[in-house]
């Protein structure tokens, strides 16, 4: 087993370098392939903002263990999961748990963690200061989840759904051929697009009070969110899923709707349907045939659904 330990963020490249035997030069760093394949690519754009792409995988696990001396407060982190995954790839259902997302986080979460071998790492990473993050943003400040990563002091996740357009920045940044001497330049006014379309879409959410978050409770509402889509013909029971975290119900739903934006039977539905639509573009079943299998006993009731997600009806949209 690989083991990492970080003591301060600019230093995580240069640490995995002496772990895998490898050499960390100009911010690049090639996976050795006795123990891997891949890069990672580090970037320093100013004082403020830092920028990892990660495109590798390890042949063992992977132990990392941070214990970072700067106050953790001080930086936000947007991790851009799964978003260097082919744009043409289909979502097969095997895959849905695995869908492009961004983690915004700030504070102690997540201080130890391990990666099976074989682990994907295709993401990019963006690091900000709070300081510099208000300057970004301006005095703006009324909405809470700006208040609550710029303000409080207590750790916070959310999550998000990449959109197609930062699915496109995405390509951007790995895909391009600016002169190497503009790299600085290119990759900053990259990392704030991030975080400027990742604002835009966590200004979508209500405005209502944040809770602070510990790493046990995140842990415990991502595996409800997994046990809600491994099977999306069957919703979700709110009581078994309180039982299943040792939670309430009502510190469930909130923090489920805190971390993704949406209630449980909400972001449920919102999977079910876009399964439903991946049935119908791609195996080219029936209406009845995806209805049935999203475990719908009234076409009518599943053609409603249909249109308030996805904009039209299920047969229309096959046929486009």
């Amino acid at each position: 087993m690989l083991e990492l330990n970080v003591n301060e963020p600019e230093n995580v490249l240069d640490k995995l370098a002496e772990v895998l035997g490898a050499t960390y030069q100009n911010g690049y760093l090639k996976v050795p392939e006795k123990k891997g394949k891949g890069y990672l690519r580090g970037f320093s754009l100013g004082n403020s903002i830092g920028m990892m792409i990660r495109d590798c995988e390890f042949n063992e696990g992977l132990l990392i263990k941070r214990n970072f001396n700067l106050n953790p407060h001080e930086r936000v982190l947007m991790s851009f999961n799964n978003i260097l995954l082919p744009t043409n790839q289909s979502m097969e259902r095997a895959n849905i748990q695995n869908l492009p997302s961004v983690q915004i986080g700030k504070g102690r979460l997540n201080l130890e963690m391990f990666y099976p071998s074989h682990t994907n790492f295709r993401s990019i990473l963006v690091a900000i200061y709070v300081s510099d993050l208000k300057m970004l943003l301006g005095n703006q400040i009324e909405n809470s989840i700006l208040q609550t990563l710029l303000k409080n002091q207590e750790p916070i996740l959310f999550e998000e759904i990449i959109t197609p357009r930062i699915q496109k920045v995405a390509i951007e940044i790995t895909e391009n051929d600016i002169p190497e001497t503009l790299n600085h330049l290119y990759y900053r006014l990259k990392a704030e697009e991030l975080i400027c379309l990742v604002f835009a879409e966590l200004l979508k959410r209500q405005n209502t009070s944040m809770q602070a978050i510990n790493e046990i409770d995140a842990e415990k509402v991502y595996q409800i969110r997994a046990k809600i889509l491994i099977d999306l013909s069957t919703p979700p029971v709110l009581e078994d899923l309180a039982r299943q975290a040792l939670m309430s119900k009502s510190k469930l739903k909130r923090l489920f709707k805190q971390i993704f934006g949406e209630s449980i039977f909400n972001y449920y539905q919102s999977f079910r349907m876009k399964e439903a639509a991946r049935l119908l573009k791609e195996r080219r079943l029936s209406v009845s045939e995806v209805g049935y299998e999203m475990g719908f006993s009234n076409l009518g009731h599943f053609t409603r659904v249909f249109e308030e997600h996805v904009g039209m009806k299920p047969k229309r949209f096959s046929l486009q």
